[in-house]
């Protein structure tokens, strides 16, 4: 929206006569300050840079960007809003931060030129600014106008990640203060667009959008993307010109639970997993439905894929190359992408390389002290086979991928060692990682002692713990065993009847060993925790029969101390495959 020169030309005229005698350091009340504006003059005069300078003198020049942004209002109207006509005009800008992708194939570079020609024709990203405040007349939210962005065909060639665009409204003086921001992408491809910062004329000073989203073109989502500031409202307090954009919004984003999902849409509506299987390749691969009124969960983004030919209960299953759905913005970006397909070759070197050497070596490969665990940090996996290493050195596979051994196939240092190499080894960073580790959800308090098991006592004999109180009285600070659990101070990680009735099973396998654990544990006066008790036991040989299970405490010499490395070691690996097999994965089916 612009002013008529010559309406301007009077304005200012008027202006500067009513401010007469003007005072130095200070500007008119109703003074203008537009760096775009100034008096017409014949061509050939505003082609004179001397003149032009002339022409400019007193106008002071605004960024893009500033909170120093001028108010317009109509000659001859001064006053128009105390006296109730219509009211001055305000000038805001925006600006949008885009960020690009770093990789472009060559669809994408011709779609992006066409971007840029289609803008220059006045397809370009609209956007309007929506009041707080509701429109007294109309009763709906106060609207700006739409605003096209002018420099995205200029900068259509700029380099950098980050591209910063600009526009500009023209609102009412009472306006209130923008809350929400739409955008309507008109060109052929979809954009990042990070945040919006709009400025001029504001009390509350610059209002901030952040986006951080995929912006479609309306030819794939015809309607306007809509972003609301960062000002958090309580749903009691939302001002009334957003509550409407705010419920659509919403509704928009749950689905109605029809229709077939594109990859472009974001819409979080879900399903079963009733796509496990594929009934249409035969009964083998019947798969049973996860989630529904009994399990509610998991559940998992509705597609509305059509159903199989042979059930109508079962979804037709999306197969490679083609990709699975999920709303566009939870889709991976180029770095997560490039960092996940990264570590995934990375997983399958580290579990590929040593089965290979597993299979074609002879010799076993155990670890045979910490400094082979150490290797793998400095050094990585290394093919080393023996009689068969020189045929198998032939293998062009093999040869890549000792080639890139320096890389791909040596492990990530943890950081706990990368600050102190024997962390690992104190009391305190095992109890701190049995909190702050990988499967904090285990630990509990301990409010009976000695533990019991809930195991059937005729299969798995007694039930009580072979933790006494003599074994950790003297790690209780003074306190006795029911004092320490009165003051909520003794908690216990117990893997016991979870392990047990598979330690059988698990100890047949060649080259394994592992035992059903009980860790007691005590709350310090440094709000940290320390073990104090580790029970490792085995189910009894024949049912009804003692069974084995011996308590370590901590260390006193040299030989408790490498039996409490182990005990803990145990206690670690315990904890990994409870999180891994019942936490994440029968907990995640139940």
């Amino acid at each position: 929206m612009a002013v008529p020169c010559r309406e301007l030309t009077g304005l200012r005229r008027a202006t500067a006569a009513a401010a007469w005698p003007p005072v130095p350091g200070r500007r008119g009340e109703n003074e203008l300050c537009l760096a775009p504006f100034h008096h017409r003059a014949p061509r050939q005069q505003q082609q004179q840079p001397g003149r032009r300078r002339q022409l400019r003198r007193g106008v002071k020049a605004v960024a893009a960007i500033s909170e120093d942004l001028p108010r317009l209002a109509a000659p001859g109207k001064k006053g128009a809003v105390e006296g109730g006509g219509r009211p001055e005009k305000v000038l805001m800008r925006a600006a949008l931060t885009v960020r690009r992708k770093q990789k472009e194939d060559l669809k994408e570079a011709l779609a992006g030129h066409l971007d840029a020609l289609w803008d220059l024709v006045g397809q370009s990203v609209a956007l309007e600014l929506i009041s707080t405040k509701i429109h007294p007349r109309t009763k709906k939210p106060m609207q700006s106008g739409q605003a096209s962005i002018k420099d995205w065909c200029q900068k259509s060639g700029s380099k950098g990640e980050h591209v910063v665009y600009t526009a500009e409204f023209m609102v009412d003086s009472d306006f209130g203060e923008p809350g929400a921001i739409t955008v309507a992408n008109r060109h052929h491809r979809e954009f990042f667009l990070e945040s919006i910062v709009v400025e001029g004329g504001l009390p509350c000073g610059p209002v901030h959008f952040a986006c951080n989203s995929w912006v479609q073109s309306t030819r794939e989502l015809p309607t306007k993307r809509v972003f609301f500031s960062n000002k958090p409202y309580l749903p009691s307090e939302t001002p009334p010109g957003l509550r409407e954009l705010r419920d659509k919004e919403l509704k928009d984003l749950r689905g109605d639970g029809t229709g077939v999902r594109k990859l472009c849409d974001r819409i979080y509506d879900y399903a079963t997993y009733n796509d496990l299987g594929n009934p249409d390749r035969g009964k083998e691969f019947i798969r049973p439905i996860l989630g529904g009124k009994k399990i509610p969960y998991p559940r998992r983004c509705r597609t509305g894929r059509p159903p199989t030919d042979t059930s109508m209960l079962a979804e037709s299953r999306v197969e490679k190359p083609h990709r699975i759905y999920v709303p566009r913005d939870e889709a991976f970006e180029e770095l997560k992408q490039g960092a996940f397909s990264a570590g995934r070759l990375r997983a399958v070197l580290h579990t590929l390389i040593p089965s290979m050497i597993a299979t074609i070596s002879a010799e076993t490969h155990n670890f045979q002290g910490f400094h082979h665990v150490d290797n793998l940090y400095k050094e990585g996996l290394r093919l080393k086979l023996g009689l068969q290493e020189h045929l198998f050195q032939k293998i062009p596979l093999v040869q890549k991928i000792q080639e890139s051994s320096e890389g791909m196939l040596r492990y990530d240092t943890p950081s706990i060692l990368s600050k102190d190499k024997f962390a690992w080894l104190r009391d305190d960073e095992f109890a701190r990682q049995i909190v702050a580790g990988i499967n904090p959800v285990n630990i509990a308090r301990l409010t009976v002692f000695p533990p019991v098991s809930k195991l059937d006592p005729a299969i798995y004999g007694s039930p009580e713990s072979s933790i006494t109180e003599a074994d950790i009285t003297c790690h209780l600070n003074g306190l006795t065993v029911q004092q320490a659990m009165d003051e909520a101070k003794l908690f216990i990680l117990d893997y016991y009847d979870i392990f047990l009735p598979f330690l059988d099973r698990i100890n047949a396998i060649e080259g394994r060993k592992a035992y059903a654990t009980r860790t007691v544990l005590f709350l310090t006066q440094a709000g940290t925790l320390k073990p104090i008790a580790i029970e490792l036991s085995l189910p009894p040989s024949q049912p009804g029969q003692p069974r084995p299970s011996k308590v370590l405490t901590p260390p006193y010499d040299a030989t408790t101390n490498w039996l409490w490395m182990l005990a803990k070691a145990h206690v670690s690996s315990n904890d990994a495959g409870v999180h891994q097999l019942v936490n994440h994965w029968y907990g995640f089916q139940n």
